[in-house]
């Protein structure tokens, strides 16, 4: 379920994961539940939220020689933090 891939948000917004593990896992989440077709089947607002989440996890990167858009563990968290309480899951 999509919810899974909420709970790792937060999980990696309250630093129970690496954000290296969480871009590995929410990538791993989000291609098995896009290609069984649970995606097409979310709320709207889950479907909202996964969307900002997917775009955060895209911007992450672990190399210090980042672009100005990119991501280290520090923003990520924040900006997960953010987003899971915008659309209400924390």
């Amino acid at each position: 379920m999509s919810i899974d891939l909420i709970n790792l948000a937060k999980s990696a917004a309250k630093k129970e994961i690496t954000a290296d593990d969480f871009e590995t896992k929410f990538f791993e989440g989000w291609r098995l539940e896009g290609e069984s077709g649970v995606l097409a089947k979310d709320s709207k607002n889950i479907a909202d939220c996964l969307y900002v989440i997917f775009d955060l996890a895209e911007r992450y990167t672990s190399h210090p020689d980042r672009e100005s858009y990119e991501l280290d563990e520090r923003a990520l968290r924040a900006e997960l933090e953010k987003a899971l309480k915008n659309h209400g899951f924390l």
